[in-house]
C-alpha cells in the first residue's frame, strides 16, 4: 500500500488505493541498465533541468510532468526539484509499508511516551497498545492520524498546568482517562481475517461530574465527538461537533464546524455510494466553503472534496493550474493530488482530456499497459495506441504540425510505415537544443530499423552517440546501444554494443561494489539465441570481445542445440570445454566422444541431457519471450508476433539458417518428452550398464511439476505423465534392488 501523508491532503485521506498504475507501482523488477520507470537519482537534476535524453512511455508520470515542463520551456531548478521531495513516483516521502504498526512512524509512539509519566502518576495502565488502522469489508485505512496524536500530546501537557500551583490534579486524570477511551476506538475489534467485521462498541470518555471545571466539560464534548468519529458513528459524531461549534466558550469552537464537515466526508468515503455519497460531499463542501475565508484547514480540505465530487473536473483544474502558474510553494501538493487522481481514471478518459498536460502525459503512455502485470501487446494497449494517434492527428498536431512537444509522442507511438512524409520531415527538423530532441531521434532510428533502412539507422545512431554520448544519461546511452546492436554492420560492433553499464537506479549490489566488466542487458541473449544460427554462434564464441561471463552459457546452449539437431561435429567440438569441472558426469562426455556415429551417439547425447539439466537450448518465441524447451506457459497463441528484426550484420543465408533452426526449436516437446523415447527404448533391452537405472531415475524426476499448464493438452493427457510411469515401472522391474530404484519412490 502506497500512501502520501503530509505532502498531499488528497492522498492522505484516501483509503487503500489500487496499484499506482502509471504514476507508480510495484513491478517485479526494473531493468538495471535503463529503468522502465524512473530516472537514476544521480542524473535526476539534469533530467529535471531539461537534459531528458530518451523519455520512455513507461516512465512514472512525475517524470513525464518534468519532461512536459522542460519541453514547454519551464525546466525545474535544483530548489524546485528538492521541493518535490521525490520518493520514486511519490511527491513527498509518504508512509512506508510498516507505517501501520511502527509507533514512531504513525505518531502513536510520541503520544504514549508523553502519556507514560502521567499514567504512572495516576495509576493508569502503562502497557497500552494502539492500532491506528481501521477496516471496512474491502479495505483498510488510517483511522487515527499522526496529527491526532500530536494534538493530544500538546493538550495533555497544557491541561496538566491547569491544576493548583500549575500542577496536574484529579481533573487531569479524568481528562487522560477520556483520551484513552477516544484512542481505544482507533482499531477494529478482534476478528478473524476474511470474516465479516464484528459490530463496534463505542468506547466513550466518562462524563464529568457537575462540579468539574468548564475546560474539562468542553474537552469532554470534543472527546466524545472524536470517539464516535473513530468508531464510525458519523451521524452522532457530527451532532457532537456541531454542538461544540455552537459553544462560544469551548476552546474547540473553531474546529467544531470543520470536524462536523469531515464527518460527512469520511462517511461518504467509507460507507456510501452513488447519490448519497455525492449529496454528503456537496453538503460538506458548502460548510467548508463558509469556513474557508478564516480557517485554513477548511480551505485546504476543499480540493479533496472537489476531487471526490467530480474527479475529472479536479484533474482538469489541476492541469490548468500546474501548466499556467509558476512553480510555487503549493506546487508539490497540487502535483501530488494531480498524479493520484489520474491513477483513478481510465487511460481513454485521460487521452480525451482538453488540457494539454494531461493529454500529453496520457499520449506518451498510450503504448504501455495500465499496470505492470498486464500484457503490453494486449488488445487494450493496441486500442489505446490507436486512440492516442487519432488524438494527435485530429487535435494536437492539426494546428501545431511542427511542435516537438507533440511530435515526440507521435514518433514514439508510430510503427513502421505509419509516419507520412510531412511528419517524418517535421520530426527530423526538431532542433538539437530541444529537450525532446533525443527522444525524437531515437524513435526515428527505431523506425528506420523496422523499415529495413538499417544502414541509415546505423549512421544516425553513430552520429548521435558521437555528438551527445558524453552528455547522455547512462540509461539513454544504453537505449541507443540497444538500437546499435540491431543496426551494427559487423559482429565486432554487435558485441561492442551489447556491453552496458548499470544506470544506478537499483543495482541490487553493495554500494561500494566494484563495477563488473562486460555486463549485458536482456537484449543480448535474445538476439544471440533467437537470430544467430549455430554456425555463427561458433564465431561469436571465439570473438575476443565476448564477455567472459558468457562463454560457459554459450557453450552449454550450443551443445544442447547440437545434440537436439544431431550436429555431431559441433557437439564434439564443444565436449572438452563443457565437460571441464563436471567431475560427476565427465565420463558421459567421454562416452559421447567414443560412441559410434548415429544411434549410439544419439543415445549418449540423451544420457548427457538427462544428467545435465543446465544443458538448455534457450528457446525464444516470436514475441521475445523465453521458454523452457517446449513449455509454452504464458505464450500468446492467438496473436501475430511482430516482424523479426535480426542483427543487420547477418547475411541472408545466416538469417535463413537461423530461421530454420528456430522452427525446430519451437517444435520441441517438453524436455522429458524429448529424452524419453531413446532412453526407454534402450532401457527395455535391460543393458548391463549402470547408467540405465540412473537415467530412468533422472527421467522420472524431471517430470515432476514439469510445465503442467504450458501445453495445449490436459495434464492427464500429456506424454510426460505416461513416460514418467513407464520409466518408473521399467526401473523397478529391471533393476529392483538398485540404489536408483530405491531412490525412485513415485512417478509423476
Amino acid at each position: 500500500m502506497k500512501r502520501l501523508l503530509t505532502a498531499s491532503l488528497l492522498a492522505a485521506v484516501c483509503s487503500l488505493p489500487h496499484w499506482a498504475h502509471a504514476s507508480g507501482g510495484d513491478g517485479f523488477s526494473a531493468n538495471r541498465f535503463a529503468s522502465e520507470y524512473q530516472v537514476a537519482p544521480a542524473f535526476l537534476q539534469q533530467y529535471a533541468a531539461g537534459n531528458l535524453g530518451v523519455v520512455p512511455g513507461s516512465y512514472w508520470r512525475v517524470f513525464h510532468y518534468m519532461a512536459y515542463q522542460a519541453a514547454k520551456g519551464k525546466p525545474l531548478t535544483q530548489q524546485q526539484l528538492a521541493a518535490l521531495d521525490l520518493n520514486e513516483w511519490r511527491i513527498g516521502k509518504g508512509s512506508t509499508w510498516d507505517y501501520s504498526y511502527e509507533a514512531d512512524l504513525n505518531g502513536s509512539g510520541a503520544w504514549l511516551k508523553e502519556r507514560a509519566a502521567y499514567a504512572k502518576q495516576w495509576g493508569l495502565p502503562l502497557d497500552v497498545k494502539l492500532d491506528v488502522m481501521g477496516e471496512t469489508d474491502n479495505a483498510s485505512y488510517v483511522n487515527c492520524h499522526f496529527d491526532a496524536f500530536k494534538q493530544a500530546a500538546v493538550t495533555l501537557k497544557a491541561r496538566a498546568a491547569l491544576g493548583a500551583g500549575g500542577k496536574p490534579d484529579a481533573w487531569h486524570k479524568a481528562w487522560l482517562q477520556g483520551q484513552d477511551a477516544v484512542f481505544a476506538n482507533c482499531a477494529e475489534p478482534p476478528h478473524e481475517y476474511g470474516k465479516p467485521l464484528p459490530k463496534r462498541v463505542t468506547q466513550l470518555p466518562p462524563a464529568p461530574p457537575a462540579n468539574a471545571p468548564d475546560w474539562l466539560k468542553a474537552d469532554y464534548a470534543y472527546q466524545s465527538g472524536a470517539a464516535h468519529f473513530y468508531a464510525r458513528n458519523f451521524g452522532e459524531a457530527r451532532k457532537q461537533f456541531q454542538a461544540v461549534a455552537q459553544d462560544s466558550k469551548s476552546p474547540w469552537k473553531n474546529l467544531g464546524a470543520y470536524l462536523a464537515a469531515r464527518c460527512l466526508i469520511r462517511s461518504a468515503t467509507l460507507d456510501d455510494e452513488g447519490k448519497s455519497k455525492i449529496s454528503k460531499l456537496q453538503q460538506a463542501r458548502k460548510e467548508l466553503e463558509a469556513l474557508a475565508p478564516t480557517f485554513a484547514p477548511a480551505r485546504q480540505l476543499l480540493p479533496l472534496v472537489d476531487a471526490r465530487i467530480d474527479p475529472l473536473a479536479r484533474i482538469a483544474a489541476l492541469a490548468r493550474q500546474l501548466d499556467s502558474e509558476p512553480f510555487n510553494a503549493d506546487t508539490p501538493r497540487l502535483l501530488s493530488d494531480y498524479l493520484v487522481l489520474m491513477d483513478k481514471q481510465p487511460r481513454s478518459v485521460l487521452l480525451a482530456a482538453k488540457e494539454p498536460m494531461t493529454a500529453w502525459i496520457a499520449t506518451m503512455q498510450a503504448n504501455v499497459p495500465a499496470d505492470v502485470y498486464s500484457d503490453p501487446d494486449s488488445n487494450d494497449v493496441k486500442e489505446q495506441r490507436k486512440h492516442a494517434l487519432e488524438g494527435l492527428h485530429q487535435r494536437w498536431l492539426k494546428a501545431q504540425a511542427a511542435d516537438p512537444l507533440w511530435l515526440a509522442p507521435l514518433v514514439s507511438l508510430a510503427g513502421p510505415g505509419e509516419l507520412n512524409e510531412a511528419e517524418r520531415k517535421a520530426a527530423q527538423a526538431v532542433p538539437a537544443k530541444h529537450p525532446l530532441y533525443l527522444t525524437v531521434q531515437y524513435h526515428l532510428a527505431r523506425l528506420e530499423l523496422a523499415e529495413k533502412q538499417g544502414a541509415q539507422a546505423d549512421k544516425d545512431i553513430d552520429r548521435l552517440l558521437a555528438t551527445y554520448g558524453k552528455t547522455m544519461s547512462i540509461a539513454t546511452h544504453n537505449r541507443f546501444l540497444g538500437l546499435k546492436m540491431a543496426s551494427a554492420g559487423t559482429l565486432d560492433e554487435f558485441v561492442k554494443a551489447a556491453q552496458r553499464k548499470p544506470d544506478g537506479v537499483d543495482n541490487g549490489e553493495a554500494i561500494d561494489a566494484k563495477a563488473v566488466e562486460g555486463e549485458t542487458d536482456e537484449d543480448f541473449p535474445l538476439a544471440v539465441f533467437r537470430y544467430l544460427p549455430l554456425s555463427e554462434l561458433k564465431t561469436l564464441l571465439a570473438h575476443p570481445r565476448l564477455p567472459a561471463k558468457w562463454k560457459a552459457p554459450l557453450q552449454e546452449t550450443m551443445l544442447a542445440r547440437a545434440l537436439i539437431l544431431n550436429d555431431e561435429a559441433t557437439a564434439l567440438s564443444l565436449l572438452d570445454a563443457v565437460a571441464k569441472g563436471r567431475k560427476t558426469t565427465e565420463h558421459l562426455y567421454a562416452r559421447y566422444r567414443n560412441a559410434k556415429p548415429g544411434d549410439e551417439r544419439k543415445l549418449a547425447g540423451a544420457l548427457l541431457l538427462v544428467n545435465t539439466p543446465e544443458l538448455n537450448p534457450k528457446v525464444y518465441d516470436g514475441f521475445g519471450a523465453s521458454r523452457d524447451w517446449g513449455c509454452a506457459y504464458g505464450a500468446k497463441k492467438d496473436e501475430t508476433p511482430p516482424a523479426p528484426q535480426p542483427p543487420r550484420y547477418l547475411t541472408s543465408e545466416q538469417v535463413a539458417a537461423a530461421a530454420q533452426e528456430q522452427q525446430a526449436y519451437m517444435k520441441l516437446p517438453l524436455r522429458s518428452e524429448f529424452m524419453a523415447p531413446p532412453l526407454l527404448a534402450w532401457a527395455k533391452t535391460k543393458p548391463a550398464d549402470d547408467e540405465a537405472p540412473k537415467a530412468l531415475h533422472f527421467l522420472v524426476a524431471s517430470t515432476r511439476m514439469e510445465c503442467p499448464y504450458g501445453t495445449d493438452k490436459e495434464e492427464k493427457d500429456q506424454l510426460r505423465g505416461r513416460y514418467s510411469k513407464e520409466a518408473f515401472q521399467l526401473l523397478h522391474k529391471n533393476w529392483p534392488g538398485n540404489k536408483w530404484a530405491k531412490a525412485t519412490r513415485y512417478h509423476f
